[in-house]
């Protein structure tokens, strides 16, 4: 079995003893988190405000002084959850191997322009809605470039072929949990799709062990979600031993609102910060805690998010995003027009954002704090930030390491990022609608 580099990952681990108790979440805390979220939004309204052209886009040409990450986007799902806001479409076989057919197309000619790819980062939807068509992908990914590792998302449906068939391609397999509770399970339309808690976790007992890395995805502080619930989560984790879980906090776009709402009841975040408490100080024994929601065994090293780890990355298939230099682009949300572009030999690039440097080391720093990936070297010449910032109790005063406040700080900050793509994806759909 393939085995991941441990230095692929290059933020400090923090080592467990050393990691604070719950923090105190005072008046000061709050504010500082009301006024971080605001700015965050704000910010977030104006970057992701894309320009539309008629003319192809295409991308500069590849560095090659730089390391790219290759991330593919499936958009099918057999059925739809209620609080996602990802882009998908509703499952039809035909439609979707024509696709992946496309999804390799639009590879080589990436490839053209003198791409080259050491991680492949492969997103859903359901990304193993068609294992067949899924191995031809990665395989294909492999032929024409240098992938060192493959991370694959996946649904709780595992079975020992499909273990057996992704085990021999994929490296890191991030399953999607959410939560062990039955009745919030219902609430959000994953029973009826995937079966009880029970039988979801034996399913994905399947692979832990069959993969260098199973990552473990679960939400927290959704609507009628009990303290004790979260703990039984936390209990059922530590006793399945993923190398690596995520707790992400509930994240929506304006009308995925209306359906969670709807769904699970009035949306509260009074007891985010409580709960997040929870989840650090159960895991801390077990786990290092290698981002604001990401956590891994001591010797895993390997990080969740992809533009955490990869400055620039190049994103392929209907509704991806990809960051090149200064330029933020995203491909067609049309199925219709993904193909005409891909049938015509053009890249499905359709929208970009241009960045002044200032908002990019911006950008970067949250993206460091998030990760805990902040040395001294690369922001010597901020002191006086690092000044304000160890003030504020955001990062310690001895080391340039993120506290566990700050942890807290930069998820909720990225929780609005996401937000911001959520609504940019949700947009995106209602322009295909018109």
């Amino acid at each position: 079995m393939k085995q991941i580099d441990p230095n692929h990952y290059l933020g400090q681990i923090v080592n467990s003893l050393e990691l604070e108790i719950a923090f105190n979440y005072g008046v000061l805390n709050k504010l500082i988190v009301k006024c971080a979220s605001w700015y965050m939004r704000k910010k977030t309204k104006k970057f992701l405000n894309f320009e539309y052209t008629e003319k192809p886009i295409v991308p500069p040409k590849a560095n090659k002084t730089k390391k790219y990450l290759l991330y593919l986007h499936i958009p099918f799902c057999k059925t739809l959850c209620p609080y996602c806001s990802f882009h998908k479409f509703k499952f039809q076989e035909e439609q979707a191997r024509e696709y992946f057919q496309y999804l390799r197309k639009e590879m080589s000619l990436i490839k053209s322009l003198g791409y080259d790819f050491i991680s492949l980062y492969i997103g859903g939807g359901t990304t193993t809605i068609l294992p067949d068509e899924l191995i031809k992908t990665i395989n294909h990914a492999k032929e024409l470039f240098n992938i060192k590792d493959v991370s694959c998302e996946a649904d709780p449906l595992i079975d020992d072929d499909m273990v057996a068939l992704l085990s021999k391609n994929v490296d890191r397999l991030s399953v999607g949990v959410q939560t062990t509770n039955d009745e919030l399970l219902k609430k959000i339309k994953r029973y009826k799709k995937f079966g009880s808690s029970k039988m979801q976790l034996e399913n994905i007992k399947k692979a832990i062990g069959k993969f260098p890395i199973v990552n473990l995805d679960f939400i927290f502080n959704l609507p009628s979600q009990t303290e004790q619930m979260l703990e039984k989560d936390l209990e059922i984790i530590l006793q399945m031993n993923p190398e690596q879980i995520s707790f992400y906090p509930l994240m929506y776009s304006p009308s995925v609102k209306k359906r969670i709402e709807k769904n699970l009841g009035r949306l509260d975040t009074d007891n985010e910060v409580k709960f997040y408490n929870i989840i650090t100080d159960t895991l801390k024994a077990k786990y290092n805690q290698i981002s604001s929601w990401t956590f891994a065994k001591k010797d895993i090293h390997t990080f969740d998010e992809y533009v955490v780890e990869y400055n620039e990355y190049i994103g392929l298939g209907s509704g991806s995003f990809s960051f090149i230099e200064d330029t933020l682009y995203i491909n067609t949300f049309s199925l219709d027009k993904y193909k005409q572009y891909i049938k015509t030999g053009k890249l499905s690039l359709e929208r970009f954002k241009k960045y002044k440097q200032c908002d990019i080391v911006q950008y970067q720093l949250m993206l460091d704090l998030f990760s805990n990936n902040i040395t001294a070297d690369k922001y010597k010449k901020n002191k006086f930030l690092f000044q304000i910032l160890q003030l504020l109790g955001i990062v310690k005063k001895d080391t340039y390491t993120t506290t566990q406040f700050g942890k807290y700080l930069l998820l909720i900050l990225m929780k609005e990022f996401y937000i911001g793509m959520d609504f940019v994806r949700e947009t995106s759909r209602l322009r295909i609608k018109k």
